[in-house]
C-alpha cells in the first residue's frame, strides 16, 4: 500500500462526494436555477418571438408587455400560474419603460427579448438522459 491519496474530492448541488484519479467523470444534467421573473416568460412561438425581440429593441418593455398578454392567451411559462406569470411580466414591462431613461432599461429590454427567442427555440421535447447511478463495491484486502 502506498502512502500516497490519489483521491479527488467533488462538491457540488446536495452533497460531498470523491472520486479516484483514475475514473471518468461525465456531467450528464447543468440546471440553471432562475428567479420567478425568468420563469414568468412565456413559451411563444419562434416568429413571434423574434417579433417581440425586435419590437424591444426599438421600445424598450413593449415587446415585454405585449408578451405578458400572451401567458393569458394559452402560451406556456415556467410558474404554471396564468395570471401570476401575466402580472410578473406586466410588472417586468413597467420597470424596464421606466429605466430606461438611464439605459438599464434598455440593455433588460434586449436581453429579455433575447430570451424570448432562446425559450421559443428551445424543445421541450428533447430526450433528457436519465441519470445512471453506480454503487461502488470496495474490495479492500488487508
Amino acid at each position: 500500500m502506498s502512502g500516497r491519496s490519489d483521491r479527488l474530492s467533488v462538491s457540488g448541488g446536495k452533497g460531498r462526494g470523491s472520486l479516484n484519479m483514475g475514473e471518468d467523470v461525465e456531467i450528464l444534467e447543468v440546471h440553471e436555477k432562475h428567479g420567478s421573473l425568468y420563469n414568468a416568460i412565456p413559451r411563444m412561438p419562434v416568429a413571434l418571438a423574434v417579433f417581440l425581440c425586435i419590437l424591444n429593441i426599438v421600445v424598450p418593455g413593449l415587446g415585454t408587455f405585449i408578451s405578458s398578454w400572451t401567458c393569458l392567451c394559452g402560451c406556456q411559462t415556467k410558474l404554471g400560474k396564468p395570471a401570476r406569470a401575466f402580472g410578473l411580466n406586466l410588472l417586468s414591462a413597467f420597470l424596464q419603460m421606466i429605466s430606461f431613461v438611464v439605459i438599464v432599461g434598455w440593455v433588460w429590454s434586449i436581453i429579455w427579448g433575447m430570451n424570448f427567442v432562446q425559450i421559443a427555440t428551445t424543445s421541450e421535447h428533447e430526450p433528457s438522459k436519465a441519470p445512471y447511478y453506480v454503487r461502488r463495491q470496495s474490495s479492500v484486502v488487508e
